[in-house]
């Protein structure tokens, strides 16, 4: 599997899982406050009728919004979100999930080839979504599908935002559990010396037998470091999601035997890499000024005005990102 498809089947399993927002680790407040109120403004202002397009909608929390607006003031918009992740957000969100009766979700669909018609929106939207594309195609493709006099408005990651800084935190604790403490080979070790044993007695022998004591000591030593950087952490996710996998998956050796409790670790470990390729894909989206300029250049080269980007705080606290609004000449 190349680079890229690992992206693709990290965030086909992130959404899977039913979160609205694709920082759910690094900031709760992704669509409240500040940032809400962008939204709620911009879907607002549109005509009653628009099409509205939400670009890299994940499981769909700005269409959610524009939907909300729309049945609030009787606005009857007509709201796609697309992904290139394979989404299924009526069937995978619990939280809010009436706001997702009206949408129409498309996923495996790229922000770059939509396959809608010319001209067909009058809106197109998108928060943490146009960094993830080839720019000037997505600018393109954009430029194609708004009608004359469409409005567009994106939040884009900033990089030095309180998102990028608590990814960096979860970054490095994955760094703790895979480089540093091999947590999960420990325990991968530990478990296979149990299921050795097949009575309660050669399991009590385990005791005497230096290999396995060596393996049980090991483990004690990474599963102490992780819990005490768990304690010390800001954002102990990554860590606290190790442990109890671990503790599970030796709970569930001892009743069911070796292989269910390996098919349990390795389920762990798989959930928490592809939680990490997720948060490097995060990094590297994030913006700086001369980079924001490029994106508006890209805009304007096919007929996209657009304001200078602004910074956007949540509710004049952290750092969220940049707000970028445009217009189709």
């Amino acid at each position: 599997m190349d680079h890229e498809d690992r992206q693709d089947d990290s965030w086909n399993k992130y959404w899977e899982h039913g979160f609205l927002t694709s920082c759910s680790n690094a900031f709760a407040g992704n669509y409240e406050g500040t940032l809400r109120d962008c939204w709620l403004s911009f879907f607002g202002r549109l005509s009653r009728g628009s099409r509205v397009l939400d670009l890299c909608t994940g499981n769909g929390a700005i269409a959610m919004i524009a939907n909300e607006v729309s049945r609030e003031k009787g606005m009857e918009l007509e709201i796609h979100g697309i992904d290139s992740a394979a989404i299924r957000p009526h069937e995978t969100v619990s939280r809010g999930r009436e706001l997702l009766d009206g949408i129409r979700f498309h996923g495996g669909v790229a922000a770059e080839s939509t396959g809608f018609e010319d001209q067909y929106f009058q809106a197109i939207a998108g928060q943490y979504a146009l960094e993830y594309t080839d720019v000037d195609a997505c600018a393109a493709e954009m430029a194609r599908i708004a009608a004359p006099g469409a409005v567009l408005q994106f939040i884009v990651h900033h990089d030095r935002s309180i998102v990028m800084k608590t990814s960096q935190e979860e970054i490095r604790n994955a760094a703790l559990l895979f480089e540093e403490t091999l947590l999960f080979d420990r325990a991968r070790a530990v478990i296979e010396r149990v299921g050795l044993a097949r009575t309660p007695a050669a399991r009590r022998a385990l005791k005497y037998d230096p290999e396995a004591e060596a393996a049980r000591e090991a483990l004690n030593r990474a599963a102490a470091r992780v819990s005490e950087a768990s304690e010390a952490s800001p954002h102990p996710q990554f860590l606290q999601m190790a442990m109890k996998n671990v503790a599970e998956a030796y709970r569930r050796c001892c009743s069911e035997g070796v292989d269910a409790g390996l098919a349990v670790l390795e389920e762990g470990r798989g959930t928490i890499l592809a939680n990490l390729e997720r948060l490097e894909d995060l990094m590297a989206a994030g913006r700086n000024e001369a980079q924001m300029a490029e994106i508006t250049a890209a805009f304007a080269r096919h007929g996209l005005s657009s304001e200078a980007p602004a910074i956007v705080r949540h509710d004049d606290g952290p750092l969220m990102g940049w707000i970028l609004s445009a217009r189709r000449s």
